[in-house]
């Protein structure tokens, strides 16, 4: 009867041990689309910023390709999430980067440009 008395803290920590990690888990799988929303965002504002640092002031069809096939994955999981509609994309992406102040929208020419802020 001591020997079984003995384990019993034993066995209750692995099983407290193995409800963390799978509460921690099922916890991981319930936020990871919008972890892969977010991964996929912050990779699209660098690709945004990239290219109008390279080229300049650039229109919403100027920037279509530099967000085609964009494609975004968290380590050690199957997972991932791409762009198929650029133009879609963008129509979430660049408000959204306007309000955070990273580029402007202009008129030039009649056209709306986005601007890289300085």
């Amino acid at each position: 009867m001591e020997l079984i008395l003995h384990y019993i803290p034993y066995v209750l920590l692995f099983a407290l041990a193995t409800a963390l990690i799978y509460a921690w888990g099922l916890w991981r799988t319930m936020r990871q689309q919008q972890d892969l929303s977010n991964l996929l965002s912050a990779k699209g504002v660098a690709k945004i910023k990239k290219a109008l640092r390279k080229n300049g002031a650039m229109t919403r069809r100027d920037l279509e390709p530099a967000v085609k096939g964009l494609s975004a994955k968290q380590p050690f999981s199957r997972e991932q999430i791409a762009v198929t509609d650029p133009q879609q994309f963008l129509d979430s992406l660049l408000p959204y980067m306007v309000k955070q102040r990273i580029i402007t929208e202009e008129t030039q020419n009649g056209r709306k440009v986005y601007i890289l802020k300085k």
